[in-house]
């Protein structure tokens, strides 16, 4: 190729381009930006970091009931350190309390606007699906692992995740928390696919 030293530096700056989108691209907060410019004529390259449209930050909701409390703290932990606007509705309790009790309230503030997504937690994430489900306009995953993690946002648009504190130990629960809050919905032809459940809903 004519410009093989020039192809390769152009291959290393996209890796770098590349890793610095992820490293400023937490949360709704991407800020920046970066164009890379290839000028053939004269074997040049550039690169250009500039801000992007500053985003209005994300508000999460969190609860739990009785069997989700731990692992609701640790949850809580990482969007402190995204620096996430959250509000935690508890419980704070050891005694039996009710699921819906705590899923169908933090889903109700979703679907108003108050909050753009929320985190419920209880024994196995399955009460806490099923009733935030009910909700209309929340697409609750019940979600254990990093693939459907960030899938369920970039296909699905979820709005409401959920996990089980007797299925899932908090190293990965926090690591789910952290992919789920900060992965786009993909739109195209998923946006498609989620408005047929809207219209649905709205029959």
């Amino acid at each position: 190729m004519k410009y093989t030293r020039e192809n390769e530096q152009i291959e290393n700056l996209c890796e770098l381009a590349g890793a610095l989108e992820k490293r400023v691209k937490t949360v709704k907060l991407q800020i920046f930006r970066i164009q890379l410019t290839v000028m053939k004529e004269t074997g040049t390259i550039r690169v250009i970091i500039c801000r992007r449209e500053c985003i209005e930050p994300m508000k999460v909701i969190l609860a739990s009931d009785h069997g989700g409390v731990n692992l609701r703290r640790e949850v809580a932990d990482v969007l402190t350190d995204l620096q996430v606007d959250f509000e935690d509705i508890g419980c704070d309790c050891e005694s039996s309390v009710d699921y819906p009790d705590y899923a169908i309230p933090a889903a109700e503030r979703v679907a108003s606007g108050e909050f753009d997504k929320a985190i419920l937690i209880c024994g196995t994430g399955i009460g806490m699906s099923i009733s935030a489900n009910k909700v209309k306009g929340i697409r609750a995953a019940l979600v254990h692992d990093l693939f459907t993690a960030k899938v369920t946002r970039e296909h699905n648009d979820s709005n409401v995740l959920c996990m089980g504190e007797r299925v899932i130990g908090p190293g990965l629960a926090k690591e789910i928390a952290k992919t789920w809050v900060s992965t786009d919905f993909e739109a195209g032809r998923h946006e498609r696919r989620v408005s047929k459940i809207a219209e649905y809903e709205n029959k």
